[in-house]
């Protein structure tokens, strides 16, 4: 007879292998198993079934047109994984799905263009050439490779399996690394990697795993350990710093980081305080755009109205303009899923003839723009799917985590014996928010005054009302080591000329780039909207200003427009001290525009600290993308 204990044991071991049926109810179930089908049949109807190949995106409301938009090799990736989910659940026969697997990896393997075992991020989705002036991409190719991987684990054919295999160990990871601790982000023909690197926690973490696993190029763990993780919270929520929820999501898609961590951080808790964040950020937001909501959040690179963007939120500069992607709320099911299942639902419930269609949900929707995207795309469906899998039954983990180079690669990273590290506090970074726009009143002088009356110490500054102030409460990214700094200004105007007073409290100064780079050492940075209808870069009305210290004082230029500007922007009194600088700037009211309305304003900080590791920068208020500025006014003279 079986005792109790040993029966409630096994009750406990199924209820961690199936961790969340039992807390679903059936009308949970049925909305995430319709959820999840609908958007599998991106991946059986938007494929090219010659080769494998799937659509970067596709129409929602109508037939796939396979001249429309290129091949997405990392939606290949996610379609590989999602196969096996739909053949589990019966959405597709097995022998359908097995025989599109075989497919795919014979082309990748066979006919597919690449170099050292990499692909180009965007191909022709008839021959697999690459198209725009897209690199060979890392990132892309890894995803690929994850999906090949778990392929290769539900599916028993030997082919696949060898397939898999061999494309996984033809990636050479130590040249895509070109000889530095990372790996590179790309390389084009011509033998060029591109500069960037992946240096910092986002969503290359299944990349790295990949490398350090792989039998044929293994990168060394120093690679992983290397990785920049910065720390930030939001309303109580700390985390590595990563705006777009999608890089807390990709890689939890085939790794079940549950109950693992490394040296550095508890990954799978860091993903749920990154998506409480975002959520939590977009119901402080709004006041400011109708789209957002409690059960209507989730900021992630997307459509949006002005094109894709890589939507975020906070810690960590966000980018947000009222666009919610549907997929960032499904794809972090396994992180909150009441939160999650409250959102689709909400979507589905109110907005269902606008943003449902053959592919489930569409991309995104921004409601204070009226705009429903037309379309679905294969990197956020693809995630929609597998997560909501892991939600379901774990499948998805369990395939990956199974493959050996897999354990591998984790074994590799420091997981399961590693002590924990010293790590960076976490540092609350400045948000922004369209209904707390700041305005500022600038007082007048004289008419009669020039710059040359408005010396650093000259009485006239008395004049001058509340002052802008850059402190701790403005860091808006990096890490500011100096306690001490802190940026001050008063502004003054007559009616030709604007004044600004700068002092900057900093310990240690940086200045070693030419004029054209100052903005790479310590500075201050002015920015101008004359119209005050949004600020953009390098806009007609609108200006850039960069003060840095040098020898013999502070260096001004106009980034924007300096054709026009130059001779109307000068520094009028300036100093440099071993705690700091000062500076006067005037600039010519009508060259900048800077009538008697409003205009858009904010200043930004930049400290660099050599002996304490400083790289920090601050901003009085700056909301991307639609960027939105600050605000000043002249007062009118009498």
């Amino acid at each position: 007879m079986v005792s109790k204990f040993f029966f409630f044991l096994l009750i406990s071991l199924f209820s961690v292998c199936q961790p969340h049926l039992s807390a679903m109810d059936k009308t949970d179930a049925e909305f995430l198993n319709l959820v999840e089908s609908q958007s599998f049949q991106y991946f059986v109807k938007a494929v090219n079934p010659a080769n494998g190949l799937v659509l970067d995106k596709a129409s929602n409301s109508r037939s796939p047109d396979f001249t429309y938009a290129p091949a997405s090799i990392s939606a290949v990736g996610f379609g590989l994984a999602a196969l096996a989910a739909g053949a589990e659940r019966g959405w597709i026969s097995k022998d359908a799905a097995e025989a599109q697997v075989k497919t795919t990896l014979r082309f990748f393997s066979e006919k597919m263009e690449s170099e050292h075992g990499f692909f180009y991020h965007f191909v022709d989705m008839g021959t697999g050439k690459r198209v725009w002036d897209c690199e060979l991409s890392s990132i892309d190719t890894a995803l690929f490779l994850a999906g090949a991987l778990t392929a290769a684990q539900y599916f028993e054919s030997p082919e696949i399996k060898d397939l898999a295999k061999k494309l996984y160990e033809r990636a050479d990871w130590k040249w895509m690394a070109n000889g530095t601790p990372f790996l590179t982000m790309g390389w084009k023909p011509g033998k060029t990697f591109l500069p960037s690197v992946w240096s910092d926690y986002n969503e290359s973490m299944v990349m790295y795993i990949l490398a350090m696993g792989s039998p044929t190029y293994p990168l060394i763990a120093e690679s992983w350990e290397a990785i920049k993780r910065p720390r930030g919270k939001y309303k109580g929520h700390e985390l590595i710093i990563s705006p777009p929820l999608f890089t807390h999501q990709f890689s939890h898609a085939f790794i079940d980081f549950r109950n693992k961590r490394d040296g550095f951080a508890d990954y799978f808790e860091n993903s749920v305080q990154a998506t409480l964040a975002n959520r939590q950020f977009c119901i402080d937001s709004s006041a400011s755009f109708k789209t957002y909501g409690e059960n209507s959040w989730g900021l992630t690179a997307s459509i949006g109205p002005d094109g894709y963007k890589a939507y975020g939120a906070p810690p960590g500069p966000a980018l947000h303009d009222g666009t919610v992607a549907p997929s960032a709320a499904a794809a972090s099911i396994v992180f909150t899923p009441e939160y999650s299942i409250a959102a689709m639902r909400n979507y589905y419930a109110r907005y269902r003839t606008d943003l449902w269609g053959r592919y489930g949900f569409a991309d995104s929707f921004n409601i204070d723009r009226d705009f429903f995207a037309p379309d679905a795309y294969g990197i956020n469906v693809g995630p929609t799917v597998l997560m909501i899998e892991n939600y379901r039954s774990g499948l998805i983990w369990r395939l990956f985590m199974s493959r050996p180079e897999v354990q591998k690669g984790m074994k590799a990273a420091g997981f399961g014996k590693a002590s924990a590290r010293a790590q960076e506090p976490a540092v609350e970074l400045a948000a922004y928010f369209l209904q707390k726009r700041p305005f500022v009143n600038v007082e007048r002088v004289a008419d009669a005054a020039k710059p040359d009356d408005l010396a650093l110490n000259s009485g006239l500054w008395k004049k001058a009302g509340k002052s802008v102030e850059l402190d701790a409460g403005y860091l808006q990214s990096g890490l500011n080591r100096q306690p001490g700094y802190k940026v001050t200004a008063k502004m003054l105007a007559s009616s030709r000329y604007f004044f600004f007073r700068f002092e900057v409290k900093d310990s240690e100064l940086v200045s070693t780039h030419p004029e054209e780079r100052m903005y790479e050492d310590d500075s201050i940075e002015v920015y101008l909207d004359s119209s005050d209808n949004k600020f953009a870069w390098g806009g007609a009305d609108d200006y850039q200003i960069i003060l840095s210290p040098a020898a013999g004082g502070v260096r001004v230029r106009e980034f924007f427009h300096p054709e026009r500007t130059a001779g109307a922007c000068r520094i009028a009194d300036s100093a440099v001290t071993a705690g700091g600088y000062e500076a006067v700037l005037a600039l010519e009211r009508q060259v900048f525009g800077l009538g008697e309305g409003r205009v858009g304003f904010s200043l930004a900080a930049r400290n660099i600290d050599r002996k304490l590791g400083s790289d920090a920068k601050f901003n009085w208020f700056f909301l991307e993308p639609a960027t939105y500025l600050g605000e000043l006014q002249i007062i009118k003279g009498a």
